[in-house]
């Protein structure tokens, strides 16, 4: 009672100052685009109603599928910084009691206030826990199953013979499975004889390639760009204004900063419904300047932004070409008819890449950011990389003189969480399998590892350099 007062007071003496309070929370159209640690439902808003997954004519005979976990608790290596927040809270309020509010028109709105001073860490977040799913990405894992289930009713069956799982070796990809199989058969997976394995080197090929890590992921250099956007006036700026809105006359460290956006899309995840107080501690504007930082991180690590991530992306095409050729070159039916992989972010965007999609046409930098190019930018981790992010091809085989639009008896069918992926010289996601054949089966014969420890590979550095050329032939 007491702190509403003062704080309702602080606001009398704003408003006579002629400062502005801003009140995030009551904002109706919030900003929901969190990088990597997007909930789903914000990811892919307006799923289309019509079912541009039956193709006249066609009837789908397999569906190769790579999956993300759902939202997780946080990982082990966060839970000190995060816990930090509790310390840091407090002072922001102090800093409310206070009226420590010189030089500024930022300060929150004093419900945002209240809600930030409610705000208390859980007991659950620990180490015990860290890192596995929470029961909202258990349950959005279920209802995912689900979904896929009734678009394709015929070949998503009953029959767990149809199905072979892989996944990555780690406990979150295990719930993520048992989740996705509750959803599939509604019955709890330890009671039904389903075909599984772990197969990290498809799955995660980026874990055992020192020739990548050290080019690639531990290369200083990799982030050069993400580095030359966060030394710009206008983010240091941004600090300035968040540090001065929770009633700081100095800048808070950048790990404060990160540690306060990390719990604020962590709290949007595990509750869509509900407003997270650290949330309210940022505009809109500081969202997208959060978010395209990680996209630049993301473009450089996994994307177009190193020419290595060819090499490494391609596993998973691979794999998906593998399967679809066993189906085109027998006339009988095959099983499984339904391959399905649980992986990590950093796998999909590489497969995503490594298919040519969502490739900008010009290079995402640290100096574009107010370019039209990185505001309407198609490598966006917000899309591709939500919690139970998910891409799928599918296979149709055609009957001649059906369809006067298909003219090859295959054609293959791709979809990035549930909505058709745009590629290159297909209608609407949909491609002749004479198309996807040529393109990706090339990519998959040259794919291997043996560059990861040093070896050479005249071949495949041949081979990359004609599917380079290739493709960008095609994209541009």
């Amino acid at each position: 009672m007491r702190l509403a007062l003062l704080l309702a007071l602080c606001c009398v003496f704003a408003t006579a100052q002629g400062q502005e309070e801003t009140c995030r929370s009551a904002d109706e159209d919030p900003y929901l685009l969190f990088g990597t640690k997007t909930a789903y439902t914000f990811a892919n808003k307006g799923i289309p109603v019509t079912k541009l997954h039956d193709v006249p004519g066609c009837q789908p005979i397999a569906i190769w599928m790579l999956n993300r976990h759902g939202s997780h608790n946080p990982e082990a290596d966060e839970l000190a910084d995060l816990q930090k927040l509790v310390l840091f809270k407090n002072n922001v309020i102090i800093n409310y009691r206070n009226g420590n509010f010189r030089n500024t028109n930022l300060r929150m709105c004093m419900s945002d206030v209240n809600m930030l001073e409610r705000w208390e860490w859980n007991s659950r977040q620990n180490i015990t826990f860290a890192g596995d799913l929470t029961s909202d990405g258990y349950i959005s894992t279920q209802q995912l199953a689900q979904a896929w289930k009734q678009k394709f009713p015929g070949l998503l069956t009953d029959n767990v013979h149809d199905y072979l799982f892989k996944y990555v070796n780690d406990q979150r990809s295990s719930t993520t499975f048992r989740a996705f199989t509750e959803g599939l058969f509604r019955a709890q997976a330890d009671n039904i004889d389903i075909s599984k394995e772990s197969d990290e080197k498809l799955l995660r090929p980026y874990k055992f390639c020192p020739s990548w890590n050290a080019d690639v992921e531990e290369n200083a250099e990799t982030l050069t760009q993400q580095r030359t956007f966060e030394s710009k006036q206008e983010f240091k700026d941004m600090i300035s204004n968040i540090s001065r809105r929770l009633g700081f006359n100095y800048d808070i460290e950048r790990e404060v900063l990160h540690s306060m956006y990390e719990m604020c899309r962590y709290n949007k995840a595990w509750s869509v419904t509900q407003i997270s107080p650290w949330c309210a501690v940022f505009t809109k504007e500081d969202l997208k300047r959060l978010e395209y930082s990680e996209d630049l991180m993301t473009y450089y690590k996994y994307g177009y932004g190193s020419p290595k991530n060819q090499e490494i992306g391609c596993t998973g095409v691979k794999d998906m070409m593998e399967f679809f050729k066993t189906h085109v070159d027998n006339e009988k039916p095959q099983q499984p008819r339904a391959i399905v992989h649980f992986t990590e972010a950093q796998m999909l965007l590489l497969t995503l890449q490594a298919l040519g999609a969502r490739r900008d046409t010009a290079p995402l930098t640290g100096d574009n950011y107010h370019t039209a190019v990185a505001q309407s930018r198609k490598w966006s981790s917000s899309a591709m990389s939500p919690f139970n992010a998910n891409l799928a091809a599918v296979l149709y085989k055609c009957t001649p003189n059906s369809n006067f639009q298909i003219n090859d008896p295959y054609q293959v069918l791709f979809l990035e969480n549930e909505r058709p992926l745009y590629l290159e010289e297909c209608r609407v996601g949909l491609c002749n399998w004479t198309f996807v054949k040529n393109r990706f089966g090339l990519i998959a014969d040259n794919c291997n590892l043996n560059f990861c420890n040093g070896a050479p590979k005249v071949q495949g550095i041949l081979g990359f350099s004609l599917v380079l050329i290739v493709l960008t032939k095609v994209i541009y």
